[in-house]
């Protein structure tokens, strides 16, 4: 269930990121900006929606091949799982100087949490069925 329900979080996170710019209006931060900046902008957070929401729901119609044991996959899964960690760390090492900070901190490390469990029970499996071949 941690695993659906990490997955769909970071989906949902990534899609809802393809409207981010225009919803809390960030170009307002840079009025005088010239047009590369808008454009360097728009393609880094339309690049980084379409990983985490596209990762996140091709991991989630490979659940049942993540848990048969495919390395492939759960290999995705913890790519993913480091991806919510390294965020958890940015927002923790270069704080937002908004009032969003606590809110931020807490639903990333939550995200992460939820991704980790299903992390933990891969990498456990895994390793013991490594060591059951050696």
């Amino acid at each position: 269930m941690s695993y659906t329900v990490g997955l769909s979080v970071s989906a949902l996170a990534g899609i809802l990121h393809f409207f981010a710019p225009y919803a809390f209006a960030w170009y307002s931060y840079i009025p005088d900006a010239p047009p590369e900046i808008y454009a360097s902008i728009d393609y880094v957070n339309f690049l980084f929606s379409l990983l985490l929401s596209g990762l996140s729901i091709l991991l989630l119609l490979m659940k049942k091949r993540a848990f048969a044991g495919s390395v492939e996959v759960r290999a995705f899964y913890f790519f993913l799982t480091f991806v919510w960690l390294c965020r958890v760390l940015l927002t923790i090492v270069i704080p937002w100087p908004t009032s969003l900070q606590p809110w931020l901190l807490v639903g990333f490390t939550t995200v992460f949490g939820v991704t980790l469990v299903p992390a933990t029970y891969f990498l456990r499996r895994t390793l013991a069925t490594a060591s059951a071949y050696s």
